[in-house]
């Protein structure tokens, strides 16, 4: 997270932080301000009870255990636990609790699309508790006439505990709005938004229902291992979710005049925060906040580049759109997101594709593939190979025909569902080829001992939340992460920005042509 290098922006910082350090622009990077938290949480006096009559189904980790016992009885709570930590045990066991105490009918779920299926089909059957009566079932669009009438039947069942999942995505539909509606009237429920990220933007209509429909529900829980990716205007939605008197504002904007220096054209950029302590303070009693390295015995991480040239075709393409962008800075102003969009058209050459709506492949043999198949062939095990475009998915699956299983937006969520229980259990699928940004969040991929970035998002929660399908509870080997590069393009900057924990698109918000004008020579 970048801060303004101001006078008292720096005096406060130093003052919290005495460890941060700046970096060479002057500025201040707060890798982990919700670290902070941890902090807080540490200093707070909680003892676990030593003698309790809860029967686990699966035995917590001691972080688990101080987890639950501190939020089972609280009508809000935030888990800010590292991907991989177990918090998805730690709701289940909650929902245990409170309906054996009478005090929920129903637990909601609302997350990422194919991680909604997978609190089901996964986590429901391993850790909620043999005593505790359930039916669950979950959304999507399209439902069958008989999950349908399977949803209605839950819907009106008594004596267990009523199970649903949502995909937050299917909210932009009335149906699924509808559905998550009736659930609430006729229901005492524990609401729960997992991975709360997806509800951060204050603006966002599905944020806006989300945040609505909550109040309808007797207990709330956010979980995220990433709360904050930018700055503590991160928080706002997420805990307005929970409740709005934790953070003491209802509306954002008074949140960011309180919290948030405001600069650049017009004052309406964000240049470094104030009053942070203040905020740490707000939200301390109303989470739980945990890393993998204080609690988990986990393997290392390992971080490799291979590097790869440019044909001459794809040199040539790259060089003339490069200095046409250039060009162009000298004689009009381009902003931020136009900047973006030509960024991804440089970085679809350098995977091989000219840029256009449906894109052309530039050279019959295409050096990131020949990089990859030479990279599977010095590997011993499986592997997660992440790509953002859908020409590189498709070109992987082709050359990994019959090793390989997908997951992406192109793959159905039945097909989803199969490919992560086949890549985990069958020995002959060795490769799980999906895309970040519908694939990087709640899955757990431990049979991979690998994980190959053969091109980047520019997001740095979904660099973090991919790499950590891999690095979690169950894993028991050392982790490998390489990086394909193409030397002396826009690739290195994007990897550079991603391991400094940094969003490229926060770098180029702040100077466009300097993406285009410098060159990283890996």
């Amino acid at each position: 997270m970048m801060f303004s290098p101001t006078g008292a922006n720096i005096r406060h910082i130093e003052k919290h932080w005495p460890e941060a350090e700046r970096d060479g622009d002057s500025q201040i990077i707060l890798e982990e301000y919700i670290s902070a938290l941890k902090a807080a949480d540490d200093k707070r006096k909680f003892s676990v009870p030593e003698n309790d009559d809860f029967k686990f189904e699966t035995k917590p980790f001691e972080h688990q255990r101080k987890a639950f016992y501190m939020s089972r009885d609280k009508e809000n709570f935030a888990l800010l636990m590292e991907q991989g930590t177990g918090k998805s045990k730690v709701i289940i066991d909650t929902a245990a609790h409170l309906y054996a105490n009478n005090k929920i009918t129903a637990l909601v779920v609302i997350a990422p699309n194919g991680v909604h299926r997978n609190w089901i089909n996964n986590e429901i059957p391993i850790h909620l508790p043999e005593w505790c009566p359930r039916k669950s079932t979950y959304y999507y669009s399209g439902m069958s006439k008989v999950h349908k009438s399977n949803w209605a039947e839950l819907l009106n069942s008594g004596d267990v505990l009523k199970i649903f999942t949502f995909n937050v995505e299917g909210f932009v539909s009335k149906i699924a709005k509808d559905y998550l509606a009736n659930i609430m009237l006729s229901n005492n429920v524990l609401l729960v938004v997992d991975e709360s990220s997806r509800i951060k933007r204050p603006g966002a209509k599905r944020t806006k229902f989300i945040t609505k429909i909550g109040k309808q529900a007797k207990y709330r829980r956010i979980l995220t291992g990433t709360p904050v990716t930018k700055g503590p205007e991160d928080v706002f939605s997420q805990f307005k979710f929970l409740d709005p008197y934790i953070l003491g504002y209802e509306s954002f904007y008074s949140f960011r005049a309180h919290y948030c220096i405001m600069g650049g054209f017009d004052q309406k950029q964000i240049v470094g925060y104030e009053n942070v302590n203040e905020l740490i303070t707000s939200v301390e009693g109303h989470s739980f906040r945990v890393l993998k390295k204080d609690c988990l015995d986990l393997p290392d991480k390992i971080y490799q580049r291979v590097y790869i040239d440019l044909t001459k075709e794809q040199r040539r393409l790259y060089n003339a759109m490069k200095d046409e962008y250039i060009a162009e800075y000298q004689d009009q102003i381009i902003d931020a997101p136009e900047a973006i969009t030509r960024l991804l058209r440089l970085q679809q050459i350098t995977c091989g594709w000219f840029p256009q709506e449906e894109p052309i492949q530039i050279d019959k043999v295409n050096p990131r593939i020949k990089a990859l198949k030479e990279i599977l062939s010095n590997i011993d095990g499986k592997a997660i190979i992440w790509a953002r475009f859908r020409a590189d998915l498709r070109a992987i699956e082709a050359a990994l025909e019959g090793l390989c299983v997908a997951y992406h937006g192109g793959v159905s969520n039945d097909d989803r569902a199969h490919a992560v229980e086949a890549f985990q259990k069958d020995p002959k699928i060795l490769y799980f080829v999906g895309q970040p940004q519908s694939g990087g969040m709640g899955l757990t991929l431990t049979a991979a001992t690998y994980a190959i970035y053969y091109s980047n998002s520019f997001d740095l929660e979904t660099r973090l939340q991919s790499e950590d399908r891999c690095h979690r509870i169950g894993t028991t080997e050392n982790v490998t992460y390489i990086d394909i590069e193409a030397t002396k393009t826009v690739d290195g900057k994007i990897i550079k920005a991603l391991r400094d924990k940094k969003n490229l698109a926060d770098i180029v918000t702040r100077d466009p042509k300097s993406i285009f004008m410098e060159e990283d020579n890996g």
